[in-house]
């Protein structure tokens, strides 16, 4: 079987006041090493993606520096970084990559978009304990901040096999009112949700608030995670040669 082949969300930035779509290198080569999949680069709002998911066997939705704007949940305005079209493509995504069965994986930005998606809301953290520092080198600033405690019976807590891991966990807001038809992964010591997965999946969907790309071939927390979404993405292609077939 040829790899599976996953579309990766891509967030708009400028350069050279030029607008481009864009993603880290990094989210690449940990589903291309780590996962075994190929990928596809996809930008917003992309009206017509939904309609295509046929074409995929697994939705991948990164971080970036950009908020999901306040009125996509009910929050009051504020002025922050925004995407509004990475908005509205992860959120009509989302929704549509999971009514095809297709695995799902969201980091940072991706499982508050996640979150939204369903019916949740966004709150914004006090306080810099979950957030880099940013006078440390970029891979110091991803190193282990903090430990999350993993639901007993969890999709995260089968996986790794423990009750407990270390994260990099780097971001300024964080899930208030969890979505209906999503279940709390993992949470910090002060109540953060740091994971959830989907309260009755019809395969692979689990997004974290922390960012296992960056050590995704040397840290065996975020190899697990990878390679599982690796084997659900494969599962998926099988499933679509046979449909084909």
């Amino acid at each position: 079987m040829s790899r599976p082949l996953i579309a990766l969300a891509a967030s708009a930035e400028v350069v050279d006041d030029v607008s481009h779509v864009a993603v880290r290198e990094v989210y690449v080569r940990a589903l291309e090493e780590v996962s075994g999949c190929a990928v596809a680069v996809v930008g917003g709002p992309a009206p017509y993606l939904a309609e295509l998911l046929d074409r995929f066997d697994g939705v991948v939705v990164g971080g970036h520096q950009t908020d999901v704007q306040p009125a996509r949940y009910g929050g009051s305005p504020r002025l922050a970084p925004a995407d509004p079209d990475r908005d509205e493509f992860a959120l009509r995504l989302l929704p549509a990559a999971l009514r095809a069965k297709l695995p799902v994986l969201g980091i940072c930005r991706g499982l508050q978009e996640l979150n939204v998606a369903l019916g949740g809301t966004l709150r914004d953290l006090p306080g810099d304990d979950h957030r880099e520092d940013l006078a440390e080198p970029r891979d110091r600033q991803y190193l282990p901040a903090h430990e999350v405690s993993l639901r007993e019976g969890g999709v995260l807590r089968r996986l790794l096999g423990t009750s407990a891991v270390p994260v990099n966990s780097l971001h300024h807001q964080a899930i208030d009112r969890v979505a209906p038809d999503l279940r709390v992964e993992a949470v910090s010591a002060d109540g953060v949700v740091e994971a959830v997965s989907a309260r009755a999946p019809a395969g692979f969907c689990l997004a974290v608030q922390w960012h296992p790309e960056w050590y995704a071939g040397t840290d065996p927390v975020s190899a697990a995670l990878f390679r599982e979404f690796g084997a659900a993405a494969r599962f998926a292609a099988g499933r679509h040669l046979a449909e084909a077939g």
